[in-house]
């Protein structure tokens, strides 16, 4: 069986100022795009991917009741972007595409 993200979208975007976190204009961070991924959690978005990258493969379990291939594909695109090292949009979009998206 092929990956299933169960009840979520597994992606995140790279945005500047997010007014909702009081982040300016120049500060580009990542955020999950999913709200059924945050909702409740409390998780703000984050100057470093790898921390979003994190958060969305631990609610594949916790949120998602995604399958064990969608869980593998999560740990392979996180391990993807933290060898990356990049800070951007382009961080987004290897992630995202990692898993399929």
């Amino acid at each position: 069986a092929g990956a299933d993200f169960g009840s979520c979208t597994p992606t995140m975007d790279f945005q500047f100022g997010r007014a909702q976190f009081n982040r300016k204009a120049t500060e580009g961070t990542f955020f999950p795009t999913d709200a059924t991924l945050v909702a409740n959690s409390g998780q703000s978005d984050a100057l470093n991917p790898n921390i979003i990258t994190n958060f969305i493969c631990d609610q594949l379990t916790n949120v998602c009741n995604a399958n064990d291939a969608a869980k593998t594909a999560c740990a392979s695109a996180q391990a993807q972007v933290q060898s990356l090292g990049t800070k951007d949009a382009s961080t987004a979009t290897a992630f995202n595409s990692a898993l399929g998206f």
